[in-house]
């Protein structure tokens, strides 16, 4: 009877500790199932908000591996941001877009060398923004943001992670960015090294050129012909920059998509 009884607590034990155990994984697989949802929807949120104009302030809404997959895709999406507002700052720019202004030139004449250095610095920076934004949209640079050895279960949460960040909607928006980005890196170099010849026609020309009432006026009409079809081909760059310029790259995803 004794060893009745001693197996009989022994099997309850047992059975309490199986249940416990079950319901220790029921929870853990909900509380898994819970944290994927909430980076899911962080995602969608990051990747659907506007790349010129929104806050990516990095907040981390998830825990354990689940962050870590959240952190490295929100910073991310705020490089991205960063360098094209940083692009904006520069295109924009109040002295940029006045440094062929008259008053500008009759300022900074005869050698227009603060003109040249604007253009040059204003150069630099924008090939700087726009080759760290091709980069970001490049598949292995995607791909590395995440690392093996921060993870326990590498295998599962990488594939979640690519599932998140890498459909095939998002490698066509990506490409079509850095695409865009390619022209805009070749017509923005184009466009600063025409108004960087201006400058340099202007200054070879200095004697024959007066400025007057915010007004440039030359005493050669040869030379004239020459500055209106410089300025000419400048304007026409201009037109077909703004014609041409980039948009976001727009995933519209859904929470059941991934």
């Amino acid at each position: 009877m004794k060893n009745k009884k001693w197996l009989k607590w022994v099997l309850i034990g047992f059975v309490v500790i199986v249940v416990a155990f079950l319901g220790l994984c029921g929870y853990w697989v909900i509380e898994d199932l819970k944290q994927e949802e909430i980076l899911k929807q962080e995602i969608i949120n990051y990747s659907n908000r506007n790349l010129e104009t929104d806050d990516f302030t990095v907040t981390v809404k998830t825990s354990g591996d689940y962050a870590y997959v959240e952190e490295a895709i929100k910073k991310y999406y705020k490089e991205l941001s960063d360098n094209i507002k940083g692009m904006n700052k520069y295109l924009t720019d109040d002295d940029f877009m006045t440094l062929l202004a008259p008053n500008n030139l009759a300022n900074d004449r005869p050698s227009y060398t603060n003109s040249q250095n604007k253009l040059k610095n204003t150069k630099e920076n924008l090939n700087k923004y726009l080759e760290a934004i091709n980069k970001l949209c490049d598949e292995k640079t995607i791909k590395s943001l995440i690392d093996k050895d921060k993870l326990e279960d590498y295998d599962y949460y990488y594939d979640f992670y690519l599932k998140l960040m890498y459909t095939e909607k998002d490698k066509k928006a990506l490409a079509d960015l850095r695409n865009q980005m390619d022209s805009i890196l070749k017509q923005l170099n184009q466009f600063l090294d025409k108004a960087s010849e201006i400058l340099v026609f202007l200054e070879k020309n200095d004697s024959l050129i007066q400025y007057e009432n915010n007004k440039l006026y030359f005493n050669s009409t040869e030379s004239l012909n020459q500055y209106n079809k410089l300025i000419n081909e400048l304007q026409l760059m201009a037109k077909n920059f703004t014609t041409n310029n980039y948009s976001k790259p727009n995933n519209d995803k859904k929470v059941s998509e991934v």
